[in-house]
C-alpha cells in the first residue's frame, strides 16, 4: 500500500495476492534454513526434504513472476528480493549436485546465476545504505564463481573476479567493515586455483606446453579385459593443496 491508502482501499484479490506470496516466502526460508540441520553426508531422509523445499521455491518464483505488478505496488517487491529468490534456488540445485554428482544439476545452479547477473537483479542493492545487502551480493558472485570453476568455464572465471574484486573495494570504502580481509582472502583462493590449472610442464626435452589438471577423456585408463564402463568405480582421491595449512 502507497500513500494515505489504506488496507480498506485495497481489493480483497490484491490483498490475497500479498499474503499468498508473504506466505510463500516464509515458508520458503524455514525450509532453506533447516537444510543446515541435515547430515552433510549418507541418509536418504535428504531427499524428501529437499523435495519439498524445491516445491515450495518453485511455486514461488512462479508466483512473482505471474503476479509481479501487483506485488511491486502494493508489497514494494525489490529487484534484488527477485535475485535472492533466483540465489537460493542456484544454490538449492548446488547443493544437490554436491550429493548426487549429477552435473545436469550443476547446469541448472549455473543458468540461474547466469540470470542474476544478466538481469542485474542486485544492480540497486550499491545505492541503498545496507551493509548486508551488499554482502549478499558478494556471496552470490562467491557462488557463481565456484559453480564456473567447477565447469571449467575459466574465461567467465576471470571476468566475474574481476567485478568481484570492484565490488569488495566498493563495499570496504563506502561501510567500515571488520571483514575485509576475508573477502580478499576469497579472491587470493580463486586466483591460486586458477593459477594452479592449467600448468605449464616441460618434456624430456625442456620445451614447455600447457596442460590441464583436469580428467579428459583421452586421459581415462584403458580397462581390463572383460570390463565395461559401467563397473568403473573411484577407489582413492587425493586432494592437494598448495598453500601452508590449507
Amino acid at each position: 500500500m502507497t500513500g494515505a491508502e489504506t488496507e480498506d482501499d485495497v481489493p480483497l484479490g490484491e490483498r490475497k495476492t500479498v499474503t499468498d506470496f508473504c506466505y510463500l516466502l516464509d515458508k520458503s526460508k524455514q525450509l532453506f534454513n533447516g537444510l543446515r540441520d541435515l547430515p552433510q553426508y549418507g541418509h536418504k531422509q535428504w531427499q524428501s526434504y529437499f523435495g519439498r523445499t524445491f516445491d515450495v521455491y518453485t511455486k514461488l518464483w512462479k508466483f512473482q513472476q505471474q503476479h509481479r505488478q501487483v506485488l511491486d505496488t502494493r508489497y514494494g517487491l525489490k529487484r534484488w528480493q527477485i535475485g535472492e529468490v533466483a540465489s537460493k534456488i542456484g544454490q538449492l540445485y548446488y547443493h544437490y549436485y554436491l550429493r548426487t554428482s549429477e552435473t545436469s544439476y550443476l547446469n541448472e545452479a549455473f543458468s540461474f546465476y547466469s540470470a542474476i547477473r544478466q538481469r542485474s537483479y542486485y544492480y540497486q542493492v550499491n545505492k541503498e545504505d545496507r551493509p548486508e545487502l551488499v554482502v549478499k551480493k558478494l556471496r552470490y558472485y562467491a557462488r557463481y564463481i565456484v559453480v564456473c570453476l567447477l565447469l571449467n568455464k575459466m574465461d567467465l572465471v576471470k571476468v566475474l573476479v574481476k567485478e568481484l574484486s570492484e565490488e569488495i573495494e566498493d563495499y570496504t570504502q563506502r561501510f567500515n567493515t571488520e571483514d575485509q580481509l576475508e573477502w580478499n582472502l576469497v579472491l587470493q583462493e580463486v586466483a591460486a586455483f586458477i593459477e594452479a590449472d592449467p600448468v605449464v610442464v616441460l618434456n624430456d626435452n625442456n620445451s614447455a606446453f600447457v596442460t590441464s589438471n583436469r580428467l579428459q577423456e583421452g586421459s581415462v585408463p584403458l580397462l581390463e579385459q572383460g570390463m565395461v564402463v559401467g563397473q568403473l568405480v573411484l577407489a582413492d582421491a587425493l586432494i592437494v593443496g598448495n598453500c601452508n595449512n590449507q
